[in-house]
């Protein structure tokens, strides 16, 4: 990592020390000898500062909100992860259907899916 273009690329996550340590250190060496992006990186931090400042100033949310939500997702797919390859894989997943909020996990062998397991909010297994 030596181009100003790839250290500024990264510099949320190295503030956060979430750089495996070589890049980390990469960024550092970068950042020594290069006064813009170490004006780059104080940016970065005033506007992590302002962020987390407003954040904390928001009002909470409404006990309706999740009601609200709830509302408009219902039977819609809310989230879904897959992890494997193309011949395997693992899926998991969550929805709103029926007034209850599944999480289901499927594992996906040579394009079949075969249910693993579903837990609504109740914490009951459907399957």
């Amino acid at each position: 990592m030596t181009t100003c273009q790839e250290v500024q690329s990264v510099l949320a996550w190295y503030l956060k020390g979430a750089l495996e340590s070589a890049e980390s250190r990469a960024v550092a060496r970068h950042l020594v000898a290069c006064a813009a992006c170490r004006a780059e990186l104080a940016q970065v931090v005033r506007l992590q500062g302002e962020l987390t400042a407003a954040f904390q100033a928001m009002p909470p949310a409404p006990a309706t909100a999740w009601e609200a939500v709830a509302a408009r997702t219902r039977g819609v797919r809310l989230a879904r992860l897959d992890l494997g390859s193309f011949l395997a894989g693992l899926s998991i997943g969550m929805s709103f259907r029926r007034g209850r909020l599944p999480v289901s996990g499927q594992l996906r062998l040579l394009g079949r899916n075969v249910p693993l397991f579903q837990i609504t909010k109740g914490g009951r297994n459907d399957g």
